[in-house]
């Protein structure tokens, strides 16, 4: 469990879920402050993803609460969490195959929302210069790596006030892990929140302010980047292959 702050924009107490009669998550807190990059890591299988499809509302939440500047959204329909400003770029992508990229786009404009960045399809070509050189290109005809600037540039259309990112740097090539990892730097910059889920710790580590590692459904580690990596306990027992 974490004690809210005065800047938590999302506040996870005491979380609970699974998945028919099996239990995955026990008890999660978590806490997403403004403008930061919050690192979910732990091996396959820990409950990383289960974290972030339980606050989205993808799956059922058994117990405890999710609030969103304040606000209840445990047990809210996803689409409803995602008008309140909650982004969430599944692992598995999912653009729509048949569409152009600027029709993936604008199928998720939404209007601009107070204290979320704004987003328009230049300024997303900005941020993935691959992505404007393709604009009528459809998203089926697209690699692994450019549908996945496509499916973030997707959810940032939606002005979210926070995403929930789940594994970006996986299946990826080192130099599109690197260009995934200097765009999700600049929306930082930007003063977008992000909760990452992943397994590769250098990633992580290039963009991260803070740390939190599950195993088993449970949090098991707190900290910002720096003091993770002065515990090497911690790394060896819950991060090491």
């Amino acid at each position: 469990m974490t004690m809210p702050a005065a800047d938590a924009l999302l506040q996870v107490t005491d979380l609970a879920s699974g998945y028919g009669r099996a239990q995955i998550l026990y008890g999660v807190g978590l806490e997403l402050r403004r403008g930061e990059v919050v690192a979910l890591l732990g091996r396959n299988g820990a409950g990383k993803s289960t974290t972030l499809k339980t606050l989205m509302g993808l799956v059922r939440a058994r117990q405890g609460q999710v609030t969103l500047l304040g606000r209840r959204i445990e047990g809210l329909s996803p689409f409803r969490i995602c008008r309140l400003g909650l982004g969430y770029v599944p692992e598995e992508r999912r653009v729509f195959a048949g569409l152009t990229v600027m029709e993936n786009l604008e199928v998720a404009r939404r209007p601009a929302r107070t204290g979320a960045p704004t987003w328009t399809p230049q300024r997303l070509f900005e941020l993935f210069p691959n992505l404007g050189r393709m604009r009528e290109r459809r998203g089926g005809e697209m690699s692994g790596g450019e549908q996945q600037m496509l499916t973030i540039s997707r959810t940032l259309m939606g002005n979210p006030l926070a995403v929930l990112l789940d594994e970006p740097s996986e299946g990826l090539a080192p130099v599109i892990v690197d260009e995934m990892a200097r765009a999700i730097a600049e929306l930082k910059r930007e003063g977008l929140t992000i909760l990452l889920s992943e397994q590769n710790l250098r990633f992580a580590t290039a963009i991260a302010d803070r740390a939190a590692i599950i195993e088993r459904g449970t949090i098991r580690f707190t900290g910002t980047m720096a003091e993770l990596f002065a515990n090497t306990e911690v790394r060896d027992q819950y991060l090491a292959v």
